[in-house]
C-alpha cells in the first residue's frame, strides 16, 4: 500500500517547483517535506526531483510519475466535490485558466453574480495568454478561441463569434487623419501587444478583404499585453487592433471609432473547455451552465 500522503506531497512540490511554497500549502515545514521526498525516493528507489540550491525539477521519472498520477487525484477531488449536491447552498472552488480578453469580457461579467448569489463558491481566474495545459496545472477548466480541444476534452462556446477591429480616438483622428487601407497603417502610431516576453515578437493583426486574408506585423510605438492598451486609445496614443466585444460601449457611444471596417477579421467563438470525466459538482456545472452560449 503507498503512502498517499507522501503522493499528494510528491504532487504539489512538481506544481509549485518549490520547497518553500509546496510546504506553504500542504501546511508543513520544508523540511518535513524535503524528509518525505527523501523516504519516497528510497522506497521507490528512484530519484524522482533534481535539487540545487535555488531550484528543483522533476527527473524523467518523476515526470512519468506526475504524468500518471495528476488526472487520477483530480478525478478523485472532482468526485469529493461533487458531495457538495447534499449540501443547500453551493461552495467549492473552481480554478480556470483564461487569456484577458475572455478573462475581462467574458468570464468576470457572467460569473459576478454567482460570487454575489453563493458566498460559498471560490472562484479562482488565472489570466494567462500562453496555451496551458490545465490538467497538468491543476485547472478545471481553460477558455481559448475555436472548439480543436483534445479528444478527452468537452469544448462549450461561451461568447459570439471574434470579431476584431481597428479602434482609434476622434481626436487621434483629428490629427492624424485615418487610415484608407491596410498599408496606411504603417503611416501611423500603433498600439500593439506583445505575448510573449521571451520571444519579444509582435502579434500580427490578421483582416478578410473579399475572402483574402491578409496578415501585418505592425511596428508599434507602444506595446502591451492588457486592457491598458484600451486606455492608451483613449488617450489619443494611435490605432489598436482588438476584440469589438471590449469596445462595444466605446464605439456606441463614439468614444471611439473603428477604422477599415470593410477588412474586419471574423474568428470562432471562445470555448470553455474540461476533461470529459464523470462526477462534476454541482458548483463546476453551474459555473458551466452561466458561461454557455446556445448555438444559434
Amino acid at each position: 500500500m503507498q503512502n498517499f500522503n507522501e503522493l499528494n506531497y510528491f504532487l504539489t512540490l512538481a506544481q509549485t517547483q518549490s520547497f518553500v511554497k509546496a510546504g506553504q500549502l500542504l501546511g508543513i515545514s520544508s523540511s518535513a517535506l524535503s524528509h518525505s521526498m527523501k523516504n519516497l525516493e528510497t522506497r521507490l528507489n528512484l530519484r524522482l526531483f533534481n535539487r540545487t540550491t535555488r531550484n528543483v525539477s522533476l527527473t524523467e521519472a518523476g515526470q512519468q510519475l506526475f504524468d500518471q498520477l495528476s488526472p487520477l487525484y483530480q478525478s478523485i477531488n472532482h468526485e469529493v466535490d461533487a458531495l457538495n449536491d447534499f449540501l443547500n447552498t453551493p461552495s467549492g472552488l473552481i480554478r480556470i485558466n483564461a487569456p484577458t480578453l475572455a478573462a475581462e469580457a467574458v468570464l468576470y461579467p457572467k460569473l459576478k453574480p454567482i460570487l454575489n448569489q453563493y458566498p460559498k463558491i471560490r472562484l479562482e481566474i488565472v489570466v494567462d495568454d500562453r496555451w496551458a495545459d490545465i490538467v497538468k496545472e491543476g485547472f478545471d477548466m481553460g477558455v481559448r478561441l475555436g472548439n480543436k480541444v483534445a479528444k478527452e476534452m468537452i469544448a462549450v462556446p461561451i461568447s459570439a463569434p471574434l470579431k476584431m477591429v481597428l479602434v482609434a480616438s476622434p481626436d487621434y483622428l483629428a490629427q492624424h487623419g485615418s487610415p484608407k487601407n491596410i498599408d496606411d497603417l504603417q503611416q501611423h502610431r500603433l498600439i500593439g501587444t506583445k505575448l510573449s516576453a521571451e520571444h519579444g515578437t509582435e502579434m500580427q493583426w490578421e483582416f478578410k478583404y473579399k475572402k483574402e486574408l491578409i496578415t501585418f506585423t505592425p511596428k508599434s510605438q507602444f506595446s502591451i499585453n492588457n486592457h491598458l492598451r484600451l486606455q492608451a486609445v483613449s488617450d489619443d496614443l494611435g490605432i489598436a487592433w482588438v476584440a469589438h466585444m471590449s469596445v462595444a460601449d466605446a464605439l456606441n457611444s463614439g468614444h471611439l471609432v473603428e477604422l477599415l471596417p470593410e477588412y474586419a477579421m471574423t474568428y470562432e467563438p471562445l470555448y470553455l473547455y474540461y476533461p470529459s470525466r464523470r462526477g462534476h459538482s454541482n458548483v463546476f456545472k453551474l459555473i458551466v451552465d452561466a458561461l454557455r452560449v446556445e448555438a444559434t
